[in-house]
């Protein structure tokens, strides 16, 4: 288990209950390949699929619940099967929303998680998820995030 931020923890499938003793009050599952166990904390179930492509939009919806939560004061733990691909993919478009490039953020995730880079498909995902954030800000003369659910 790593941690990327002060409130958001990273890890696998075998950590939510470490997340939980470290103070998680929010897990969010990544894994389309199986159900969410049941936890003592709530469980957010995002599924998403290492190989897909075009999962801009699950993507943006974990990141955004991981920001409302955070922003409500809640520490948040995100894990899916192995901790590397998706775990990545979604705590980078957090990082994202926050008003990180794709760059700086793929930086502070593999500074806090070393192992952890986001599969083909999903980096693609981020590529698109960049873009569209840009073209938000530049269009609405806003930060990154805004107006960003409406352009998915």
């Amino acid at each position: 288990m790593d941690a990327l931020t002060e409130n958001i923890l990273l890890g696998d499938s075998g950590e939510p209950p470490a997340m939980i003793r470290a103070g998680a009050q929010l897990l969010v599952d990544l894994r389309a390949e199986t159900l969410p166990t049941r936890y003592k904390v709530p469980v957010a179930h995002f599924p998403l699929e290492d190989g897909a492509p075009d999962q801009e939009k699950i993507i943006l919806e974990a990141a955004s619940r991981i920001q409302e939560a955070v922003q409500a004061g809640q520490k948040v733990g995100i894990f899916c099967q192995a901790g590397v691909s998706r775990t990545a993919a979604v705590g980078i478009a957090y990082l994202m929303l926050e008003g990180e490039s794709l760059a700086e953020a793929t930086a502070h995730l593999r500074s806090a998680r070393p192992q952890a880079l986001p599969a083909m498909g999903l980096w693609h995902s981020l590529e698109e998820i960049e873009r569209r954030l840009i073209s938000a800000s530049v269009s609405s003369g806003t930060s990154f995030s805004s107006d960003m659910e409406a352009s998915l």
